[in-house]
């Protein structure tokens, strides 16, 4: 019986951290934390109020290697800046893909949000996130 146990304790940890890669039911990874739409959350606040330079620093490196922040913030504040201020946001949908590749193995989320701003009734705003260092970055976000 001490054999079991002792077998079971070592087949568990290896079994589990496959699993706590791999998206829950929901959608929501369990391996990273924040999940992908606690950190669209976290980054919409911010453009939210306003703040398109942190919003840009926060962004994933290969965004921000690709976008100068000039032009970056400028469309922003163009776009999301011209809908006012955030009424209401819900989460419409999460959307996970792993990414495997010869150099490389990660996960891409694009979480959608049933969105209304002062100035528009009904949008759907989409952020699209990717795993970098064991945390989620946001790579780009949408207003349809």
């Amino acid at each position: 019986m001490k054999w079991l146990f002792l077998a079971a304790l070592l087949i568990a940890p290896p079994a589990l951290a496959q699993l706590s890669t791999e998206a829950t039911p929901s959608g929501k990874s369990s391996s990273m934390s924040p999940s992908p739409d606690d950190r669209a959350k976290q980054w919409l606040t911010l453009v939210d109020d306003k703040n398109y330079g942190d919003a840009y620093t926060q962004m994933s490196a290969a965004t921000r290697a690709k976008t100068p922040e000039g032009p970056w913030e400028g469309r922003m504040m163009t776009n999301r800046g011209s809908l006012g201020a955030m009424a209401s946001r819900n989460i419409k949908d999460i959307n996970m893909t792993r990414l495997r590749s010869g150099m490389s193995d990660g996960q891409t989320a694009i979480v959608r949000f049933d969105s209304s701003f002062a100035k528009r009734a009904a949008a759907v705003e989409s952020v699209t996130l990717v795993s970098e260092k064991g945390a989620w970055s946001v790579v780009s976000y949408s207003i349809n």
